[in-house]
């Protein structure tokens, strides 16, 4: 097992600025003080990148920024002077229309609850917590291959305009999310498929609901990342949102032998974000929440996870960038 994975996970700045954007807009916070150790309270890259997403930051000036962590380190206690500037700071920023605090050391999180406990305050942290990152939990569509509905269309038809009708009609239907679910058929999903599309459309209807996933294309390097994360110890595990036709297309995953265990959620009828799914992963298998990394394209899947104690990362399709998180 790689070094990462024996202590704990080294997370790059473009993860926190990914976890953190999608959790100040879930709080609603645009305008931030940002505090933690010296070196995080100015780093560009942290300040700038939330800034690109449309995020006022605030940090100390640069000569106060080794007080405040050395406030922030020792917990106020025989620092009683720097703990009172530091309350002052705090409450200076929230007049001002802050609207909330990061933390980016959540060993100093107590410290910030200490000195303004009424302030609305956020812990992320470079470096995760003190549990090591021991599984890998993998999303299925847009991670293990591409979600591409059009495309699959696209490749049953000869035109665009009825590709278009029949990916509106296959899989933006609610039947396809209650398949999903468990709560309905493909027999029902095919059935009221036909009745969007003209009758000269039904047996592509067939061919999409009965074999989209010949239509698929894996996620290049996967295959890779999933056996090299494997052989480097960690579990893999699937969690994913998918119907029964799962059971004819789960052999030609990419990394399939590598899976320890599947999660689907026709199965369980119960579909992700809902906190139940990834509490049945955790539960059936013995996981600790803080020791799993979930990996999902879809930001309210992510959110889900974190909400359960997961670590989660929002996939964008950049494979390499995964990998050096868990194996480099």
């Amino acid at each position: 097992m790689p070094e990462t994975a024996q202590t704990v996970l080294s997370l790059p700045y473009d993860y926190l600025v990914d976890v953190l954007r999608i959790d100040l807009a879930r709080l609603g916070w645009r305008r931030v003080i940002v505090l933690g150790p010296a070196q995080h309270m100015g780093e560009p890259r942290l300040v700038g990148g939330l800034a690109a997403w449309g995020f006022q930051v605030l940090v100390p000036p640069e000569a106060e920024r080794a007080w405040v962590a050395r406030a922030l380190a020792a917990g106020g206690e025989g620092l009683q002077t720097d703990a009172e500037r530091l309350a002052a700071l705090l409450q200076d920023g929230l007049e001002h229309g802050v609207e909330g605090i990061v933390v980016t050391d959540p060993a100093m999180f107590a410290a910030v609850r200490a000195c303004a406990p009424q302030a609305p305050a956020l812990a992320a942290s470079l470096r995760g917590d003190a549990c090591p990152v021991r599984n890998l939990v993998l999303d299925m569509g847009g991670v293990l291959f591409k979600w591409e509905p059009l495309r699959m269309a696209r490749r049953v038809c000869d035109n665009d305009q009825d590709a278009e009708l029949l990916a509106k009609a296959v899989f933006e239907s609610q039947e396809w999310a209650w398949q999903d679910a468990g709560a309905v058929s493909e027999q029902t999903v095919l059935w009221a498929s036909k009745t969007r599309v003209p009758e000269r459309l039904h047996p592509q209807v067939d061919q999409l609901v009965l074999h989209w996933h010949d239509h698929r294309a894996n996620i290049e390097g996967m295959d890779a990342l999933i056996c090299d994360a494997k052989a480097a110890g960690y579990g893999i595990y699937l969690l994913s949102n998918a119907g029964e036709s799962f059971e004819r297309y789960q052999a030609q995953l990419p990394g399939r032998d590598c899976f320890d265990a599947m999660v689907v959620s026709y199965r369980e009828h119960v579909v992700k974000p809902d906190a139940r799914i990834y509490e049945v992963l955790l539960a059936r298998y013995g996981l600790r929440a803080d020791e799993c990394l979930f990996v999902d394209d879809t930001p309210r899947n992510v959110l889900g996870a974190r909400r359960v104690g997961m670590r989660a990362w929002h996939y964008d399709g950049d494979v390499s960038a995964l990998r050096g998180v868990l194996l480099d």
